[in-house]
């Protein structure tokens, strides 16, 4: 790759496929030869399960407090050319403790500055809505993905992303519509309101599927899991899309 990047995945709405998102384009990513740190930024650490690492003593609180190089906390995985900094309960802590120490919204951009040398893309998985935790990894990233469902409270929530990701000053590389069926009268009507409002700014849309969930508990990325599904071809050719995409604002 001609730069190394560091992408933050967010969302406002708990449960809109952000880890999903996270998780499968880190893995697609690895797929086509870049190497991925992904960052469990979620204290429920659904993205350090999803890849199949059980977290020890060491994770991204030890990083965040200053108690470890993040070189040292850093984890392998079973997908090509992905690792994790897990996430533990421990992190939660982190969003009372770290506010009361000058510069704090930079902490986490200054720890994961040594992963630039190791990886090509440092992926986020920011925990849902827009807190410190949150706040600190848009500080940290370069680019933003914004994961959104077509559905009504998703949807609804958006516009709240998008100026948090503005007034952060990173660039967006797009909406992706996760979950996508479009079986239901009301995800048609939030697809094409989402298609009308936000339609250059859209990326590939993801499509539900089971296998998706039976992967990440399996702790493999659908591409290492089910390399021939359809949604391993969608988070394939959203990875391209990512690297080659020209960000909007």
């Amino acid at each position: 790759m001609a730069a190394r990047r560091c992408i933050a995945v967010a969302a406002h709405k708990g449960g809109s496929g952000k880890t999903t998102l996270a998780v499968n384009l880190a893995g697609a990513l690895g797929a086509s030869g870049c190497s991925v740190a992904v960052v469990d930024g979620d204290p429920q650490g659904a993205a350090t399960i999803g890849l199949g690492i059980v977290p020890g003593s060491l994770s991204l609180y030890e990083v965040l407090i200053g108690a470890v190089d993040v070189r040292a906390a850093i984890m392998a995985t079973a997908a090509p050319g992905v690792s994790v900094l897990p996430a533990t309960l421990d992190l939660a802590g982190a969003e009372v403790e770290l506010p009361r120490r000058p510069g704090w919204q930079t902490v986490l951009a200054e720890r994961l500055r040594p992963l630039g040398e190791l990886f090509d893309v440092t992926i986020v998985d920011t925990p849902p809505g827009l807190g410190v935790l949150s706040y600190m990894a848009l500080s940290a990233a370069d680019q933003v993905l914004v994961a959104c469902p077509p559905d009504f409270l998703a949807v609804r929530s958006l516009p709240m992303v998008l100026q948090s990701v503005e007034r952060a000053g990173v660039e967006l590389i797009g909406i992706v519509p996760t979950m996508v069926e479009r079986r239901t009268r009301h995800e048609a009507d939030f697809s094409a309101y989402l298609e009308q409002s936000y339609g250059d700014r859209l990326l590939g849309a993801i499509p539900r599927r089971v296998i998706l969930r039976d992967a990440l508990a399996a702790g493999l990325p659908i591409t290492s899991y089910s390399p021939r599904s359809d949604a391993a071809e969608a988070f394939h050719r959203l990875a391209k899309g990512v690297l080659n995409a020209k960000t909007t604002t």
